[in-house]
């Protein structure tokens, strides 16, 4: 990562400018998952005002560096604008060469876009600083406060409370586009009893919230659970859990939430573990809970105690045909199905009272690992759970409760090379939903 040289009519920038945009510089690089920085006296030779449109691929070369990225800056009244190189030193090529102009104040988001367009460039991923996250949060300064859902860019700036219901309100997912979320709030509705009394009871009823204009409309407010949706990557339906007809079995709902559910849990031919043909279904057992969807809708892993504990299954959505994916533990929770098609992360309890920790498979049940690593502190648990993937495959947000006693979230690299912190301190957070960049 080259200086920051100052261009022709630009203010010198102060040394606290100075330092928080190229701390900004150096931590979203470091995120991207692809760059070891260099020491500065390894190359300070080459990254000079008057190279700043150059570059000296032999000697470059002989650093170590497989590439370079410069930058020059010019500060006019309230504008910050910033003048980037990256340049392949192997291959002897300019990747790109952009000019980026932000508010002064604002240069995290200049940062953020310089950083977006090197990791597309190099990777061909998209959206990764320009995303956001949906997360469940209380404030902890409140007693028996209310949980609502909030709305943070990775980096943890730009909090936004999107419910103010005063209810409990969980499980929060992305709707098509980027453009709505979905969530489980508990309402107050009329409803029939075992007798079949009409009687008033707070439900779980599933919400579609649509962010511009904060319309809202009902998808299932059905007896029992409405919760767990998961959006199909072409946005023309839903997978979710109702429990109306007496446990938890997973359905596919249409987007709009007309129209009767279609159940996937009953229609389920479950592979024998070993030989041919189909384990034989008993009603009594179902608990299918959780989805997610592969990235061509054709496929959902989830959560089910068919077996007695928990565990995680893949299904075929044409034939209805199942296999489990996990074996060992107490329980395995939460899956979620990574953008590329080729790892998916769960939580899961290796033993009863014990912790839960993040763990990776691919889809064929190979290579299993744990990613995070709990235990206990005196006598609390310290866990992670409810993993969810960022659009690149390799980075990915969860709730840990090391901090506080109180559940964060956090991102961090798949290698656990950048773990970040990104929920505010005054709030406990689960349940993350990494969604696409705002439109």
């Amino acid at each position: 990562m080259g200086e920051l040289h100052a261009l022709k009519g630009s203010r010198t920038a102060s040394a606290a400018e100075l330092k928080e945009l190229e701390s900004e510089i150096r931590e979203d690089l470091k995120f991207t998952d692809l760059f070891e920085l260099m020491d500065k006296s390894t190359y300070s030779h080459l990254d000079t005002p008057e190279y700043l449109y150059k570059i000296r691929y032999q000697e470059w070369g002989l650093t170590g560096a497989s590439f370079v990225i410069k930058f020059g800056y010019r500060i006019v009244g309230t504008k910050l604008s910033l003048e980037v190189f990256l340049y392949d030193i192997p291959g002897r090529n300019k990747v790109f060469s952009t000019r980026y102009e932000y508010a002064v104040n604002k240069y995290y988001q200049l940062v953020h876009a310089m950083s977006d367009d090197v990791l597309k460039e190099i990777t061909g991923e998209t959206g990764l600083f320009k995303s956001r996250i949906l997360m469940v949060c209380r404030d902890t300064n409140r007693r028996n406060a209310n949980k609502e859902i909030y709305l943070v860019n990775p980096d943890g700036r730009e909090l936004t409370q999107i419910t103010r219901d005063n209810t409990l309100t969980v499980g929060p997912a992305w709707g098509p586009g980027g453009k709505s979320v979905s969530y489980t709030q508990y309402k107050l509705r009329r409803v029939k009893n075992k007798l079949g009394r009409i009687e008033r009871r707070t439900i779980p009823v599933l919400m579609h919230h649509f962010l511009k204009t904060g319309r809202r409309v009902v998808l299932s407010e059905r007896n029992g659970m409405n919760s767990g949706a998961a959006w199909a990557p072409n946005g023309n339906q839903l997978a979710l859990t109702l429990s109306y007809t007496g446990r938890p079995e997973i359905y596919l709902l249409n987007a709009s939430g007309k129209g009767e559910p279609d159940p996937l849990s009953r229609a389920m031919k479950l592979r024998r573990i070993s030989g041919i043909g189909f384990q034989p279904t008993y009603v009594s057992t179902l608990f299918d809970v959780e989805p997610s969807w592969a990235p061509k809708g054709d496929q959902l892993v989830f959560s089910s105690a068919r077996t007695g504990h928990p565990m995680i299954y893949v299904m075929d959505i044409a034939s209805k045909e199942a296999r489990q994916l996990t074996f060992a533990g107490q329980y395995n929770s939460s899956p979620s199905w990574s953008p590329k098609g080729d790892k998916i992360l769960f939580a899961a309890q290796h033993h009863a009272n014990g912790n839960f920790d993040v763990y990776v498979i691919d889809p064929d049940g190979n290579n299993l690992a744990r990613l995070t690593a709990g235990g206990k502190v005196g006598m609390r648990k310290i866990n992670y759970e409810n993993p969810v993937w960022a659009s690149t495959g390799r980075h990915f947000a969860y709730a840990g409760n090391e901090d506080n006693k109180v559940y964060q979230i956090y991102v961090r690299t798949l290698d656990g090379s950048v773990v970040k912190k990104i929920s505010p301190p005054n709030k406990e957070c689960t349940m993350p939903a990494w969604g696409p960049p705002e439109d």
